[in-house]
């Protein structure tokens, strides 16, 4: 199945994701040969790998995950193992098909029911969740990247655990990719969604919790999007300036800018700018000045708390939230 919803196929956005995917794939295989301790082999996660079906007008290395983490395999000087897991049986075949039909053009073969080769790199295709990705073969020696696309927010489909499982098998190049999007007509429209956005603030913050000392995350907003879309990268704390840079510039070339910031060096813009996603701008209204203690309040407190500013004035100046710049109210889609 395509791509839908939150963050779903929707023209230059899905464009710009695709190009910003396909340059830290190609990042992936012309760095790793030069790294200190370089590894020896790449080790490719897609856990929401979709059916890999592109407008015939569209690039299909280009348009797809699938397709662009292919293309590259085929070209890495390493070996690669990609693998791809899709939950849904129908989406599952139809992967199969757009594989059986692109591959070739990059000189794959069939191996089996499920894998495909080309020399020392190989494709292989699951019908599970990428919850359930088996990280078993994964070796010291590998660098992993793991692409977490979900086709809406609340379907996150990379375990809490996935970074920390990677860590304690002594990986040292480990990146992920997770999109998120929360829009004022889908995941905001209402009061019915505060406890489900609320989950998803906190799994962000499972997620800060899971990531070892010498890697960071990165919170990359794009800026005033209707559609809320918004990514999170983990990677080493050493390449903080190069993933700024060729994020902003995938999204530069959409004449889109974008809204950057670090957990680690700068963890009250990481978290502001997670807030503003999640949460509407009278439900930040609610908790201005008392964020910390809604962090870690019960769930009915931060569902009371988000909901106070619907029947009360706004604070007195000087009390700011101080975690952002500017607060824009979401325009609706």
């Amino acid at each position: 199945m395509a791509k839908r919803m939150d963050v779903g196929r929707s023209g230059w956005r899905t464009n710009a994701k695709h190009n910003m995917l396909n340059q830290l794939i190609g990042q992936e295989v012309g760095a790793s040969p030069r790294l200190p301790k370089a590894p020896l082999r790449l080790m490719w996660f897609d856990l929401t790998a979709g059916d890999a079906v592109v407008p015939e007008d569209e690039d299909w290395r280009r348009s797809c995950s699938p397709g662009i983490l292919a293309y590259h395999a085929s070209k890495s000087p390493l070996p690669v193992v990609v693998n791809l897991y899709e939950i849904n049986s129908e989406t599952y075949g139809r992967l199969l098909t757009s594989l059986d039909a692109h591959l070739p053009e990059f000189g794959y073969e069939r191996e089996g029911a499920n894998r495909w080769r080309r020399g020392r790199s190989v494709l292989q295709t699951f019908n599970r969740s990428g919850v359930d990705a088996d990280i078993s073969a994964v070796r010291s020696h590998d660098a992993v990247f793991v692409i977490n696309d979900p086709n809406s927010i609340t379907e996150w489909a990379m375990r809490m655990s996935f970074s920390r499982e990677i860590s304690n098998r002594n990986v040292i190049f480990f990146r992920s990719l997770t999109t998120m999007g929360c829009n004022a007509s889908g995941l905001k429209r209402n009061k019915d969604t505060r406890h489900t956005r609320i989950a998803c603030f906190d799994r962000v913050g499972a997620f800060q919790r899971s990531i070892p000392r010498f890697r960071d995350l990165c919170f990359a907003a794009i800026i005033r999007d209707d559609a809320q879309w918004a990514y999170l990268i983990e990677t080493s704390d050493k390449w903080r300036e190069k993933t700024e840079l060729l994020v902003k510039g995938a999204f530069k070339k959409y004449d889109r800018g974008t809204s950057i910031s670090w957990y680690r060096t700068a963890e009250g813009q990481f978290r502001g700018d997670t807030l503003r996603l999640f949460l509407t701008k009278a439900e930040r209204e609610g908790i201005r000045g008392q964020e910390d203690r809604w962090l870690t309040a019960p769930l009915a407190d931060r569902i009371e708390m988000i909901g106070a500013f619907e029947d009360a004035p706004a604070p007195e100046a000087p009390v700011q939230m101080g975690l952002w710049s500017a607060d824009v109210e979401e325009a609706p889609t």
